[in-house]
């Protein structure tokens, strides 16, 4: 037998063989992944369990108050009896609307502002200064004067939820577009990319993760913005009605609306990072 028929018999096992430990690799991976989820998941409720146990002892042995903090069975009723009121829909169709427009608007102009301020020198030097100045007073104080400029309507709402939204998402747009390689952007120029083809290919993807990040902060802090405008003055709403309760003394209905009006933006917060994986998806590789 010569040499060369000898390597011929050899080397389809070694590759073979090459290829069976990559896949068992593989499999390991995925089932220590999703042992980890598990474990992970296992975690979370167990914690959740500890709180809940912590929180009805402190209440029913008399540790708290029920004025302070209602048992969570008496939290539990409230938000069955909040949830079938009348008043609960339409004043949760008030907030939905102000959040998310307050959102919409927070973010795209945080996001074109950042990139202008990030591409265009001129635009960095004429506006950037007023914009880290704007961001100087607390947000919170001008709410009333967002009530007295635009009422008390949803106007006055998604106004206090642009503002707290937008520089987070500014600032993070910013800083992702300006962290790029300088040596990156040369190898662009070097290729004829221009300005655009530069931003697409090159520091668009390098900010999307930093963007993400503004994003959820964005989402938040809309959130914030509309429920303290609605604590501000309002006519409806769920931040309206929050106050109307504790005003009341109904302190198991406060907390049932604040557990829902938590559990939604968790709902979409959540969302948000499904979406985030999607669209940067090498971040998985």
């Amino acid at each position: 037998m010569t040499m060369q028929a000898t390597a011929d018999m050899i080397e389809p096992t070694s590759v073979n063989t090459h290829a069976e430990r990559i896949d068992r690799f593989i499999a390991e991976e995925r089932r220590r992944g999703r042992r980890r989820n598990i474990r992970n998941r296992l975690l979370a409720a167990g914690f959740g369990i500890l709180v809940l146990a912590i929180w009805h002892f402190a209440t029913t042995l008399g540790f708290v108050h029920a004025l302070i903090i209602p048992s969570p069975a008496d939290t539990f009723w409230a938000t069955l009896r909040v949830g079938g009121a009348d008043y609960f829909w339409p004043n949760v169709w008030v907030t939905l609307q102000e959040i998310f427009w307050g959102f919409a608007i927070g973010l795209a102009s945080g996001v074109i502002l950042g990139v202008g301020v990030a591409m265009f020198d001129v635009v960095r030097a004429t506006i950037y200064p007023y914009l880290v100045a704007l961001q100087a007073p607390p947000k919170i104080v001008l709410a009333p004067i967002f009530i007295t400029w635009f009422g008390f309507d949803q106007a006055s709402k998604i106004a206090i939820a642009v503002v707290m939204s937008f520089f987070p998402m500014f600032l993070n747009t910013l800083t992702g577009l300006s962290s790029v390689d300088p040596n990156a952007v040369k190898l662009m120029r070097s290729l004829t990319a221009g300005r655009w083809k530069t931003f697409r290919y090159l520091l668009l993807p390098n900010a999307l993760p930093i963007m993400m990040a503004g994003v959820k902060l964005c989402w938040t802090l809309a959130v914030l913005g509309v429920i303290v405008g609605e604590f501000v003055g309002a006519s409806a709403g769920i931040g309206y009605l929050i106050y109307a309760m504790n005003f009341q003394l109904d302190i198991a209905g406060v907390f049932s609306l604040i557990i829902l009006l938590s559990l939604f933006t968790l709902i979409v917060y959540q969302l948000i990072e499904w979406l985030e994986s999607r669209i940067i998806f090498w971040k998985q590789l």
